[in-house]
């Protein structure tokens, strides 16, 4: 719940200084939460033990928590990092306050994550990648392209036809969408600012006949118009930049999910990985003692 919902939903009687503080949260709510809880304080003549003890009251086990929830609207709200930069940076941050403040907000990412997941998105999705003779595309630009590596990686061990869609190489995106058909599934995974080029792709592969699973930040990117299945993450961040641990999570738990379903696939497959491994490092060795060799002679 935000401050919003908790004051709501507290029933108990506030003293007068309390009532104060409440209407000068939501008056300025988030930004209010912002300031230390002296400055807040001040603006209406009580103390900062005060804000502490209310905000306490109303379930928050510090105020550095409400802080962070506040951060996570504030963010949520600002479309770029120069934007939050200021709502974010605070000018006596020390270096143990920035690793508390990135553990409570990926805390807070988490749980609201995974709170709020659609599971029968999830199970679709899950359905989807592994049904038979499926061929699954993965892609993500930007900040979304170490996600979707990830995902490629670790489905190419478990499912027969993976194959990661880049915007670099020397196939074009649109040359990697050329035989697209009905027994094709696009997996995408796009952030703000989001790429033009995955909500093509995703329009591209519903016209074709083909499924969309869209892991996203937000119910209305363009990409999630074209999915049949849509999963939201949080991705609020003590800096200006957002923080993608619940979305890597999230990847984790959908691997997780098809790896279940996949399970001597995945032996086998792990099987003809190790043998390839072995191998690859027995000519790197061999190769290595035929060049000491050769400058030796030399």
């Amino acid at each position: 719940m935000n401050l919003n919902q908790r004051i709501s939903g507290y029933g108990k009687k506030l003293t007068k200084s309390e009532q104060l503080l409440i209407e000068e949260l939501q008056t300025r709510y988030p930004q209010g939460l912002l300031e230390s809880a002296t400055s807040l304080a001040k603006k209406v003549g009580t103390s900062a033990s005060t804000v502490v003890r209310l905000l306490a009251k109303l379930g928050y086990a510090s105020y550095a928590e409400a802080q962070m929830e506040a951060r996570s609207e504030v963010t949520a709200r600002l479309s770029s990092p120069a934007t939050r930069a200021d709502a974010v940076i605070l000018d006596d941050a020390s270096v143990r306050t920035c690793l508390a403040n990135a553990l409570l907000h990926d805390q807070h990412n988490l749980a609201s994550t995974f709170a709020a997941l659609d599971v029968t998105a999830f199970e679709g999705a899950v359905r989807l990648l592994t049904q038979r003779k499926a061929r699954v595309h993965v892609t993500g630009q930007r900040h979304a392209a170490a996600l979707a590596g990830h995902l490629a990686l670790h489905l190419n061990m478990c499912l027969p036809d993976v194959r990661p869609m880049t915007a670099t190489g020397p196939l074009l995106m649109e040359d990697q969408l050329l035989w697209i058909g009905e027994q094709d599934v696009l997996l995408a995974v796009t952030f703000r600012r989001h790429a033009l080029a995955t909500a093509r792709a995703a329009r591209y592969f519903k016209e074709k006949g083909a499924k969309v699973i869209v892991i996203t930040d937000g119910p209305s990117v363009p990409a999630a118009a074209s999915a049949d299945h849509v999963m939201l993450v949080r991705t609020s961040s003590a800096s200006p930049f957002d923080s993608y641990t619940a979305a890597f999570s999230l990847c984790n738990a959908l691997v997780t999910a098809v790896v279940q379903r996949r399970k001597k696939e995945l032996g086998e497959a792990l099987e003809r990985g190790d043998a390839l491994w072995e191998q690859h490092w027995n000519d790197t060795a061999a190769q290595a003692g035929r060049s000491r060799k050769a400058s030796s002679a030399g």
